[in-house]
């Protein structure tokens, strides 16, 4: 930054205004807190404190007329920094200051004309004071923003953690749970649903922006993020949002998404949680579907006890499993079809882009190779649960096949 020189005149002006700080503090602050909302009786900003930087600011603009050389921005930073953590909107500051800095030029102005001072050193002290509102506007924006930066980071911080201790089910006192909820900006009663969605990328949201989305739609949530797991809590107070909220989530997935069944009280949000990771391991890890608890019962049991359900498939699946990769993939995935199409061979038929009687060779395959009939319910439900463990199977024993 350049050296300015002090102006004669005009440092001799400026310094003789020094005593008179008080009553350009008192000028400017009458006028701030009649035209500035944020400065007024009800505002976020108490007198004392207004004050106190009017003073601090005045005398350093003074000083700098008087004494030229590179302004000291070590005041305006610190209003900057000031008001930023005490939540005036930046716009009402910069016009705050503004005000201030034209008490002051007014001031010496007057003065100036009073002692007659040379018209030419009050052309220049002008051109230096429209300078000096710029660098000091400037210190007051850089630091208003970085200390506002800040802030949000804090708060982000302490809103991931609050979240993560109410899904943790740490928190059960129902006093502190409704704290919680009120500066998460959650209602104190359901429905509520929690979710678990699979992070892939270490500190990479696998459901970015989620917040912003539920919310603008009108459905508050908190989140949290874990090394392996992006964790949240929405409110479904608001009608039909609970299929709002799956509808959303599907369109923000890049993983697999697991959402609990709707729960009434927030001190049920542990359990729910472990519901909502139950759903997501539902699903083969790698993919991406945001599946409700409620929608494949018998998937999400199977995900609970993964060794049971290695074994039910082994005992049930066993001789499909020990076919080649395409026999393998025929029998599992006509099986599957006909299952979605509740037992229609023609449908199942459409659905493969196959002759009926070939889907009906497929299933006598399947039959034969298990030693269970599709005419028996309880052989029927065995193949149905077979069917889902096969998916916990590890990726050599099954290749590429996906039944679902």
């Amino acid at each position: 930054m350049q050296r300015r020189p002090p102006i004669p005149g005009i440092a001799v002006v400026a310094q003789s205004l020094r005593p008179r700080v008080p009553e350009l503090v008192e000028r400017s602050a009458r006028r701030i807190r009649d035209e500035i909302d944020i400065y007024g009786p009800s505002g976020t900003v108490p007198e004392t404190e207004l004050r106190a930087s009017l003073w601090r600011n005045i005398d350093s603009m003074l000083a700098q007329f008087a004494r030229g050389g590179e302004p000291d921005l070590t005041e305006p930073g610190e209003t900057g920094r000031l008001r930023a953590v005490q939540g005036g909107p930046l716009p009402d500051v910069l016009r705050a200051y503004r005000l201030g800095f034209a008490e002051v030029w007014a001031a010496l102005a007057e003065e100036a004309s009073r002692r007659g001072v040379d018209p030419s050193e009050m052309v220049r002290a002008a051109a230096d004071a429209w300078q000096f509102a710029d660098e000091y506007s400037d210190a007051l924006t850089s630091a208003y923003r970085r200390a506002a930066a800040e802030l949000v980071r804090v708060q982000e911080r302490e809103r991931s953690a609050l979240t993560e201790a109410l899904l943790s089910g740490r928190i059960t006192d129902r006093g502190t749970l409704w704290e919680v909820a009120q500066t998460l900006g959650l209602p104190r009663k359901g429905p509520f649903v929690a979710v678990a969605a699979e992070a892939t990328a270490l500190g990479q949201e696998p459901l970015a922006d989620v917040e912003a989305q539920l919310t603008a739609h009108g459905i508050p949530s908190a989140w949290a993020l874990r090394p392996d797991l992006h964790i949240g809590i929405a409110s479904l107070l608001r009608p039909g949002s609970d299929d709002l909220a799956v509808t959303l989530l599907r369109r923000l997935a890049t993983s697999r998404v697991g959402v609990s069944p709707a729960f009434a009280s927030l001190d049920g949000t542990g359990q729910a949680l472990r519901y909502a990771r139950l759903a997501m391991n539902s699903r083969p890890a790698g993919t991406t579907e945001v599946v409700r608890f409620q929608d494949d019962p018998l998937t999400v049991v199977m995900a609970a006890a993964p060794e049971a359900a290695l074994g039910i498939a082994h005992r049930v699946m066993g001789p499909v499993l020990a076919l080649g990769s395409d026999a393998r993939a025929q029998l599992l995935d006509t099986f599957r079809c006909w299952i979605d199409a509740d037992g229609n061979a023609a449908a199942t038929a459409r659905a493969l882009h196959c002759h009926p009687n070939t889907v009906r060779y497929r299933l006598r395959k399947l039959q034969d190779l298990t030693g269970r009939s599709l005419q028996t319910p309880g052989d029927t439900a065995e193949l149905v649960a077979a069917l889902r463990a096969v998916r916990f199977l590890p990726a050599t024993a099954t290749d590429s096949t996906g039944p679902s």
